[in-house]
């Protein structure tokens, strides 16, 4: 597939450049910075996306800053749907593809905090077919079309899938029989339930032994299938009992059948003479314009507004409660945000800029590395179809910008991640 190395560079090769890339009052360590964040300073923002929608890099923009306290600033600028001239609102919905991980990360660990889950628990205490993990000792099929094993040293752990080190694969690489046999158990592609799709990708061997790499996978979608089997109730009817209803976010659901499509953004992309045109999708899912997913999928499936996604990241900066709903405990806030990547175990990319990765996050150790602005403790990530966000609690901030852009080789580059991240940065006043 020739726009995988696009494509890659889209997902986990942004999150190496920074893109975008609290507690409860009273608590001494953290900064109550709302009152000193200069709204006019934010009115920037404004400007920054109008000129990429002016220049035609994008359709059109929602963002939001966020602090514990609430939304200091939101703007929508450009065109939702620009082939029927339906203008971008704040209440327009998005496909936040892998922004769905960190959701799920913070479903799991509800679990955790109300003892269905241990971070040590062995996936196959919930998921039988990861028994006994096998790990490739060849990526290239023998002539019977099987792959070369040796049983990996040890099980995958829970604490393994929220930090992307288990050793399953993904659907961004293409060199090797293994990486195709991975894209093809796409479960946004495959047939069955939930779990049956999950077994499917349990049966290909591990590309790595467990603990040892971090690796960008189908980790979160395992543990979408691990919220159901511990909680026993369908993903999406734990999420919104859980999460959702208590947090207010009520637009936000699983991109499962023709109904989930009112109110969403089209998704854009660039054909060779870079005019933009409305997507028609590429072997990584269905054409997301025409057709739902018809899945939970806990890696990639939920469309969310930018109000909703930024009660949950408040959630966060108020150290895991919101407007009365406690969903996580401070303590488990702090343990998500930490640096869970040991040096040696990360990509090589972050080895030299400064990141690393929490649970469910990346996480920012060392921002004069970035090349970017960026500060000690941002947590975010990204969504495939061009969405991004991140909270800092000890600066008492969060951000979160929007758009629906297929990634593929001619793809305008953008530079509103980093500017609305610097504007947001430049906003603070001490």
């Amino acid at each position: 597939m020739k726009q995988q190395g696009t494509i890659f560079r889209g997902i986990a090769g942004a999150l190496a450049l920074a893109m975008f890339v609290a507690a409860l009052p009273g608590e001494s360590w953290a900064r109550d910075r709302s009152s000193h964040i200069s709204k006019e300073a934010l009115e920037q923002i404004e400007t920054v996306l109008e000129r990429e929608v002016d220049e035609g890099v994008r359709a059109g923009f929602v963002a939001a800053i966020v602090t514990r306290e609430g939304v200091i600033y939101e703007e929508a600028v450009g065109m939702a749907d620009p082939f029927n001239d339906a203008p971008m609102t704040t209440d327009t919905r998005f496909r936040i593809a892998s922004m769905t991980k960190p959701v799920i990360s913070v479903a799991v660990m509800q679990l955790v905090d109300r003892g269905l889950i241990a971070l040590s628990d062995p996936v196959e205490r919930f998921i039988p077919a990861y028994a006994n993990p096998q790990v490739a000792v060849s990526k290239t099929r023998q002539e019977d079309g099987s792959f070369e094993t040796r049983p990996a040293k040890r099980s995958i752990t829970i604490h393994d899938l929220l930090t992307h080190t288990a050793g399953i694969g993904y659907v961004f690489s293409m060199q090797s029989d293994l990486d195709k046999a991975y894209l093809e158990a796409n479960l946004l592609l495959t047939e069955g339930d939930l779990s049956d799709r999950i077994d499917r990708i349990a049966e290909l061997p591990l590309l790595t032994e467990p603990g040892e790499v971090w690796s960008y996978s189908y980790s979160i979608d395992v543990l979408g299938r691990i919220i159901e089997v511990a909680s026993g109730m369908e993903l999406e009817a734990y999420l919104t009992e859980n999460l959702f209803e208590p947090l207010g976010m009520d637009d936000t659901e699983f991109f499962l059948s023709e109904e989930d499509f009112d109110g969403l953004a089209v998704v854009v992309e660039f054909n060779e003479e870079g005019e933009m045109i409305r997507s028609e999708g590429n072997a990584l899912s269905s054409n997301v314009n025409d057709e739902a997913f018809g899945i939970a999928s806990g890696g990639a499936g939920l469309v969310s507004t930018v109000d909703d996604y930024g009660r949950f990241m408040r959630m966060l900066l108020n150290d895991g409660a919101l407007d009365g709903a406690r969903i996580l405990s401070s303590a488990t806030v702090d343990l998500m945000m930490e640096d869970h990547v040991p040096m040696e175990a990360r990509p090589e990319p972050w080895k030299t800029t400064g990141m690393s990765f929490g649970l469910g996050g990346y996480v920012i150790v060392e921002p004069g590395y970035m090349g970017n602005v960026a500060a000690e403790g941002d947590w975010g990530w990204a969504g495939y179809w061009d969405t991004h966000f991140f909270v800092n609690r000890a600066e008492n901030i969060g951000a979160i910008l929007l758009a629906q852009t297929q990634p593929n080789p001619h793809i305008k580059p953008s530079r509103a991640r980093d500017l609305v991240k610097g504007v947001a940065y430049g906003a603070m006043r001490d």
